[in-house]
């Protein structure tokens, strides 16, 4: 999402060349083996455990509540799991901050309409981006080195939030952009345009 922005503003006549199908395929082919290797060597080093409890402190089951109930050294599953939560967040900022470096440098040399169509395009996956990379963090590192500190509630709300209102925040952000969607839902809610204004009202 980041390069396709990046591409978006940056270089918009060269927009359809860039990001060709070929292109696409691509980097849809680099995420899948991507989480195909990482999750697939978690499952293995998980495998291998033998368990000794049954009890999880999540409201859903994950790779790391498996594997605190086993009952041998851990620290290959560890090490593992935070070398490849910190590649995963470091190489997902380094490309975003790049991105946005980028397209800061165009916003600053072009005029006011650029500059809010930039905005418009870039804010919801800042959004969604930072939404997911709090809870994310909150998620692993709770879990992994102070689960039974944190007030349970504290908890439930870290794993409802990484869990349903990330997926939710992404439909909301990136839904609410199309015309038909947000028909429907003015239609759903017995709404009306204001004519020559975007907000609805009752």
């Amino acid at each position: 999402m980041a390069y396709d922005r990046y591409v978006c503003i940056c270089n918009p006549l060269r927009y359809n060349t860039i990001m060709s199908h070929s292109t696409v395929y691509k980097i849809l082919a680099g995420s899948c083996t991507y989480s195909i290797v990482a999750f697939g060597t978690h499952m293995l080093l998980t495998y291998r455990l033998p368990l000794c409890g049954a009890e999880i402190l999540k409201i859903y089951c994950d790779n790391w509540s498996i594997v605190r109930l086993s009952c041998i050294d851990t620290s290959i599953n560890n090490i593992y799991g935070l070398f490849m939560v910190s590649f995963y967040f470091g190489l997902l900022l380094i490309l975003i901050m790049y991105s946005y470096i980028e397209i800061l440098k165009v916003c600053a040399r072009s005029s006011q309409a650029v500059i809010a169509k930039a905005l418009q395009t870039c804010t919801p996956q800042l959004i969604t981006t930072i939404n997911l990379m709090t809870a994310s963090c909150f998620d692993i590192f709770l879990y992994r080195y102070i689960p039974t500190i944190v007030p349970y509630e504290f908890r439930l709300f870290i794993s409802l939030e990484f869990l349903v209102v990330s997926p939710i925040l992404n439909a909301l952000v990136y839904g609410l952009k199309m015309s038909e969607l947000r028909a429907k839902i003015f239609k759903t809610f017995n709404m009306k345009r204001i004519p020559g204004s975007t907000k609805p009202y009752h």
